[in-house]
């Protein structure tokens, strides 16, 4: 009795160890793989698949950000003035149109902004972010005492929409700004 107990156990065994790989292939893997992605998928762990172009859903998700500045100097500038900054050193997504200072919205979501003023010495220059005509975000930049160059700063977040247009305009001139002045922006 305890010979055949011995035997029926150690063909029990050696049949487990027949269908247990300590190597799973590279087809369960997978399998594995694909039901853990679409489980973390369906609870909201990961986004959508992103690693082909095919998801429409990922259009919304691509990376828009772009950063320019002044080639010159620009000076006396009216109220109303767009400021127009001509040298681009990033602009993905092409949302910014060097030739009329405007940043277009290429897809809707939340964005920041930001823009660096220098005046130059001992002058003004009141800027604002406008979106669609309208005032967002202003930056006071005065240095009619100290007779120095004066660096103003601002950042703005904004939520846009596809196609809104952002500029930076003075909105109370003349203004007068070094060439050292910039202007940037990124969707979150």
């Amino acid at each position: 009795m305890s010979l055949t107990l011995v035997v029926l156990m150690i063909t029990i065994q050696c049949g487990w160890c027949e269908k247990v790989s300590a190597k799973p292939s590279l087809k369960l893997f997978r399998e594995d793989l694909k039901s853990v992605e679409e489980t973390c998928l369906a609870v909201g762990f990961v986004r959508n698949n992103c690693r082909n172009g095919s998801n429409p859903s990922m259009t919304n998700h691509r990376v828009v950000a772009f950063d320019v500045r002044s080639r010159d100097h620009k000076e006396n500038l009216a109220t109303k003035t767009r400021i127009v900054f001509e040298t681009v050193d990033l602009n993905e997504g092409l949302g910014y149109n060097p030739s009329t200072g405007i940043f277009t919205a290429p897809s809707g979501g939340v964005y920041v902004f930001f823009w660096r003023i220098l005046t130059l010495k001992g002058r003004d220059a009141y800027t604002s972010l406008v979106v669609n005509g309208q005032y967002k975000s202003w930056n006071h930049c005065t240095d009619r005492y100290s007779k120095t160059w004066l660096p103003c700063s601002k950042m703005t977040i904004v939520k846009l929409k596809v196609g809104d247009r952002v500029w930076i305009e003075v909105f109370n001139g003349p203004a007068h700004m070094q060439k050292y002045t910039s202007f940037s922006g990124y969707k979150l």
